[in-house]
């Protein structure tokens, strides 16, 4: 159920079957969504110009070898820290490390 006003009057409405409720104090609805998150869901990179990047020592499990360029990105609330993203600089794996 959503508020919505309906005739000028604010009611409550149901978004899949359209259901009208009258509640007892209107002002006071709260709007609340809960997000349901899939451990499926990834972050997408698109076109990272590692030429700007700076490279760093990292060990790539793929490939072996030990540099990797570096960059942050804040990949949740603001008030949680920026996920660090490592590229290895031979085989282009990406590697998230959460701080």
């Amino acid at each position: 159920m959503v508020p919505t006003v309906l005739n000028g009057k604010k009611v409550l409405k149901c978004t899949h079957c359209g259901y009208i409720a009258e509640g007892n104090n209107p002002n006071t609805y709260k709007l609340s969504q809960k997000i349901e998150r899939n451990p499926k869901d990834t972050v997408t990179l698109v076109d990272v110009d590692v030429s700007t990047l700076p490279v760093v020592e990292f060990k790539c499990e793929n490939c072996g070898n030990d540099k990797a360029y570096v960059y942050e990105l804040q990949t949740r609330a603001g008030d949680e820290p920026a996920t660090r993203f490592y590229i290895c600089t031979r085989c282009r794996k990406v590697y998230r490390e959460y701080a």
